[in-house]
């Protein structure tokens, strides 16, 4: 049992190194911003989670449930993919340019800290615009 485990961690933290290695790799290699994004998303989501899913395999057959490791797996899970849209609708917003020197297409929706602005400007352009003669 105890060489069981012992190959299931190794192999999980073999698989995550492979993972934080190829994204270390594509920060480097990767040419712009849009192309590097997809590194340290893909490898912190996946290195990371194969690097707890080991800690959880060890704490499992150590007769410890651990929860602590199941919570960050499922938090990095969540926060990385919504990190690298955020910083890809800030380089849409800012109009960054690609590798092929062209600037992509702007995003349809106004990004999440415009939304107040344009809401209140369009509250006063309603305003303005339906004024009664008597006021």
């Amino acid at each position: 049992m105890q060489l069981l485990m012992e190959i299931l961690v190794s192999f999980f933290l073999l698989v995550g190194s492979f993972f934080m290695l190829v994204g270390g790799i594509g920060m480097i290699r990767l040419p712009d911003l849009f192309t590097r994004l997809h590194a340290p998303t893909k490898s912190s989501t996946l290195g990371l989670g194969s690097f707890l899913i080991a800690a959880m395999i060890y704490w499992a057959f150590q007769g410890h449930f651990g929860f602590a490791e199941l919570l960050i797996t499922l938090l990095a899970f969540i926060t990385a993919p919504v990190s690298a849209n955020l910083m890809a609708q800030a380089a849409l917003h800012l109009k960054l340019r690609s590798l092929s020197g062209d600037v992509p297409e702007a995003i349809e929706r106004p990004l999440p800290w415009d939304r107040y602005r344009l809401q209140r400007q369009a509250q006063k352009r309603e305003k303005r615009f339906n004024k009664t003669p008597d006021e």
